[in-house]
């Protein structure tokens, strides 16, 4: 797995699964939810972003700590990149893939100083898209959008099928008949009721010069569902100068596992360790 192979490689790697998402179960009113009632939304993901690096930068800020109590056993050569022995960077990097990349850039907008790095992977960031927003109250005068108090109706349950699963594998070869039918009874099994996005208006406030963290935009050459144009403006309106643009030949969406795994790790490795010596 793309996780495990950069585990092989020294780095921690974790993968989160936001609300509606694999074993994280939908939100509800009395979790601390905000009124999402059952659904995704882009600030309820970017909050538990926090969470999740809160806890990754304390659990190994900790682990660190027992190192620099004896500076002398910490030295560049033990922790890549480290010129000071006596100050450990447990910043981590986050890395989003497809919409997941929209949450990763809002997170980096709202809290850039919590990252050393920032990885929009397949991101569908486009300055021409403008997500509508919902009406604030429904016939009945009944809030249902836009506030703590909102009573929204119930989320709608759509079931994912095989065809769903597999909508990423777009170029013939990606995937054999056999990697297919595993892969998608997989994702079934975990995710047989599809996440119900809503408030999507809040990805409005995208603006690629406001991220300020150190920047790689991956995609690959062959990605039905990216705009070359809004790739190229979301790299070269970044607020920040330390960025890379990394495209990935023969790939489509779901570049970073199966065939082309190995090459989509070597372009996120490769920009982690950019300043570090070889």
């Amino acid at each position: 797995s793309t996780l495990q192979s950069l585990a092989d490689l020294g780095f921690h790697a974790y993968a989160l699964d936001l609300r509606g998402f694999g074993e994280t179960p939908r939100g509800y009113n009395g979790d601390g939810n905000n009124g999402c009632q059952g659904y995704t939304t882009p600030r309820r993901c970017v909050a538990d972003v926090k969470c999740a690096i809160d806890w990754i930068t304390n659990k190994h800020h900790h682990e660190e700590e027992v190192l620099v109590d004896d500076p002398a056993t910490v030295n560049s050569t033990s922790i890549p990149g480290l010129e000071d022995p006596s100050v450990v960077n447990t910043r981590p990097a986050l890395l989003g893939w497809s919409q997941g990349a929209l949450v990763a850039q809002m997170y980096a907008q709202h809290h850039p100083s919590t990252l050393s790095d920032l990885i929009l992977f397949g991101s569908i960031y486009d300055s021409k898209v403008i997500y509508s927003r919902k009406p604030l109250y429904d016939p009945s005068g009944r809030l249902i959008s836009g506030g703590p108090n909102v009573v929204k109706p119930a989320p709608p349950e759509v079931r994912n099928t095989d065809i769903d699963s597999l909508e990423d594998f777009t170029l013939p070869g990606t995937i054999c008949d056999e990697a297919a039918l595993t892969f998608s009874s997989l994702a079934l099994a975990v995710d047989p009721i599809k996440a119900a996005w809503d408030e999507l208006h809040e990805f409005n406030i995208l603006n690629p010069a406001l991220v300020h963290v150190p920047t790689l935009v991956m995609m690959g050459a062959q990605d039905p569902y990216l705009s070359w144009s809004a790739q190229r403006e979301l790299f070269e309106r970044l607020g920040t100068e330390d960025k890379a643009m990394c495209v990935l030949p023969g790939c489509d969406h779901a570049a970073h596992i199966l065939k082309a795994r190995k090459m989509f790790v070597r372009g996120v490795v490769g920009f982690l360790l950019r300043k570090d010596e070889f």
